[in-house]
């Protein structure tokens, strides 16, 4: 059963330790020691991974991708949270506690 977990723009993040990821060609390539799986990532996916390294809030992912990138706060912070909920649904970010 996979649980949801609701993420705000104040959450606080952070990569697991499970995953070991490596840039390869045009992209960045992670695999997931835990559940040995590989997964590879485009240029915002990696963007958003190499944020995760520290504790860091939805709201600060969103801030730096959109000073980067052509994208809307709106758009961005839609996606970002998205794509977190899959990390965090696969275990490879964990909330931190406030």
């Amino acid at each position: 059963m996979i649980i949801r977990q609701n993420m705000n723009p104040d959450t606080r993040i952070q990569r697991t330790d499970t995953a070991l990821s490596s840039p390869v060609a045009d992209e960045l390539v992670m695999f997931d020691t835990a559940h040995g799986k590989y997964y590879g990532m485009n240029d915002i996916a990696s963007a958003i991974w190499e944020r995760l390294d520290e504790p860091v809030t939805v709201q600060e992912v969103c801030d730096s991708l959109v000073a980067e990138f052509d994208v809307s706060p709106e758009e961005c912070r839609r996606d970002v949270t998205a794509f977190l909920i899959r990390l965090k649904e696969k275990d490879l970010i964990r909330v931190i506690d406030s």
